[in-house]
């Protein structure tokens, strides 16, 4: 399929966040890419659904994007054909960026064809919303699509590959983001951190003196978030933190102090207060 795109900056998650990264992120940000990208005319939203259509097939670029505008006002699955024909007649950088980005913000797994064949766009720009589009509809073989990004030329392309393995729970997927973390795609230390068992906790602590620690410490506050893992697993995290004895360490036991909720934590809570004023001293 020839189409074209418009670049556009790609915006990640800080490596050094300390909180969990929740789906409703993800829509969101979607959704604010979506309304950044335009300025809805009134007549984007006086369309009918039938009118909406057939703005698709204009020859002028601003009647076109008006059709996509007001399906993705709608949000209607129905407008999800209309725009998967006109995708791959080929649309001009700028509407084709918004057509996707509407696919994601509707959600419809029914999206998911286009959106898997937008992973081999030759626009990178493309194939990172085909990504987002993905996790936002959660099609069949989302997951086995994310894991073959991961091998994508492009850097962002293959973190939001990362990062939406972890959003979608893809579970199954966890040696192979180890073995991403292992090429340098820091990103899946927080995917890891989201769907790791107890047993490969131990695996990712393996890295910690590996890789950077600020590169780790976004999966390490997912699994002290998690409420699935078992309380001694937490505590091995915070001790063998703590034999580092480093002031990114205290830092980062100090974050989970303030993260952790008052009741129920009595034992991570003391454990970290005491290796924190350790290293403090």
């Amino acid at each position: 399929m020839q189409t074209q795109t418009e670049s556009g900056a790609q915006v990640r998650p800080s490596r050094r966040a300390r909180t969990r990264l929740h789906l409703g992120i993800v829509s969101a940000g979607i959704i604010a890419a979506w309304l950044a990208s335009f300025a809805p005319p009134a007549r984007a939203q006086d369309l009918s659904s039938t009118e909406a259509v057939r703005a698709l097939d204009a020859r002028n670029a601003d009647e076109i994007r008006a059709g996509i505008e007001s399906m993705g006002l709608a949000g209607s699955a129905r407008s999800v054909p209309a725009l998967e024909r006109r995708i791959r007649r080929g649309l001009p950088p700028t509407l084709l960026r918004l057509a996707v980005d509407t696919l994601a913000m509707i959600g419809s797994r029914d999206a998911g064809p286009i959106l898997l064949e937008l992973l081999s766009h030759r626009r990178a720009e493309i194939r990172l919303a085909a990504i987002q589009g993905l996790v936002a509809c959660r099609p069949r073989d989302t997951a086995r699509a994310l894991e073959a990004a991961l091998s994508d030329p492009d850097a962002g392309v293959r973190a939001a590959a990362a990062g939406g393995l972890g959003q979608v729970g893809a579970r199954a997927a966890v040696p192979t983001l180890f073995r991403a973390l292992d090429r340098g795609i820091l990103e899946a230390a927080m995917a890891i951190g989201q769907l790791a068992s107890a047993a490969q906790v131990e695996t990712l602590l393996g890295y910690v003196g590996r890789l950077p620690l600020d590169a780790l410490t976004p999966g390490l506050m997912e699994i002290l978030a998690r409420d699935d893992i078992p309380e001694r697993t937490k505590l091995g995290v915070i001790h063998h933190l703590g034999e580092l004895a480093s002031p990114e360490v205290r830092i980062f036991l100090e974050a989970l102090l303030d993260f952790l909720p008052p009741e129920g934590n009595d034992a991570l809570r003391e454990a970290a207060e005491q290796i924190a004023m350790r290293i403090a001293q």
